[in-house]
């Protein structure tokens, strides 16, 4: 498979292995389609990747059988991907890949990473998150939950002055994001979204909770806040190694409306027409983004 893309993987060619070994066995996916998946969305997933660390989620013997998650890139790995390497919590660097060309994707997948996780960093600012992520997490069947609660964030995001954009976990769940100027540390962006989802508990303490031990949650949804530099989410467009591979999908506003939707609305097989029909609801992203210490000062303007 030669892999041409204008992100410096132009010309590389990659070898396919066991094309045909099936991963989604309910679904009947292959390894080969997951890697055509990858290849069709490159070029909308890549800017959402870009230089931020991954997170490998990687199935060898497909979604039956356990699969391992893998932050440290392999030694082995090609030149062309790239890396970065950012301190753990022990101090010691660990050496991350990044996604920053259509070739490094496709190499990935074909080592059976089915999903990719990434930080809410970029090289560069690896201290200094750029995004703020709202997990919204169900204990129980109730999607309708899960939509109130993206409505009530994104409300209260939008009244501060940020940007608030929303997708399907691919699970689950929901997620909110919003774009922020990278110039807070780990500790000031933590605060202003744990301050943004206290709000929101205050508000409904019966349906939303920020209680991380999930015997003491009952059915009300987990709000995690996903805005430490080492903490990740799953990426935009990125599979799951969930029956039928399902896809973490950036919906728009409008849609978070159907009562219909659910985490797990869209698979592989349907992302790639969607793209083609209405294009990436996120694609403005990281245009948008906003300081984080204006919409702090409205914040405490607010009711």
């Amino acid at each position: 498979m030669d892999e041409d893309d204008e992100d410096g993987g132009a010309g590389i060619t990659l070898n396919v292995s066991s094309a045909e070994k099936v991963l989604f066995p309910d679904a009947k996916i292959t390894k080969g389609a997951l890697i055509d998946y990858y290849a069709e969305v490159a070029s909308v997933m890549l800017p959402h990747l870009r230089d931020r660390p991954l997170t490998l989620h990687r199935f060898p013997a497909g979604i039956e059988r356990p699969g391992f998650f893998q932050k440290r890139i392999d030694e082995d790995a090609p030149p062309w991907v790239e890396r970065v390497a950012m301190p753990t919590r022990g101090g010691e660097a660990m050496t991350y890949a990044l996604a920053n060309n259509g070739a490094t994707l496709l190499y990935l997948a074909n080592k059976n990473s089915i999903a990719f996780h990434t930080c809410a960093v970029r090289r560069g600012a690896l201290e200094r998150p750029d995004l703020l992520v709202f997990d919204l997490d169900p204990s129980d069947d109730d999607f309708e939950k899960i939509r109130l609660g993206a409505k009530h964030l994104g409300a209260m995001l939008a009244a501060v002055g940020l940007a608030p954009y929303v997708k399907t976990s691919g699970s689950r769940g929901l997620h909110v994001v919003a774009p922020i100027v990278p110039e807070e540390d780990d500790d000031g962006v933590r605060g202003f979204a744990r301050a943004i989802a206290e709000r929101l508990c205050r508000r409904d303490p019966s349906r939303f909770t920020l209680e991380t031990v999930k015997k003491r949650r009952g059915d009300r949804v987990f709000l995690d806040l996903r805005n430490a530099s080492a903490q990740t989410v799953v990426a935009p467009y990125s599979a799951r190694a969930l029956p039928g591979a399902p896809v973490a999908a950036p919906i728009t506003w409008k849609e978070l409306e159907d009562p219909g939707l659910h985490g797990r609305r869209f698979s592989i097989r349907e992302i790639p027409a969607r793209l083609r029909a209405i294009g990436d609801p996120w694609r403005e992203l990281a245009a948008g983004a906003k300081s984080l210490r204006a919409a702090r000062a409205r914040l405490a303007t607010l009711d």
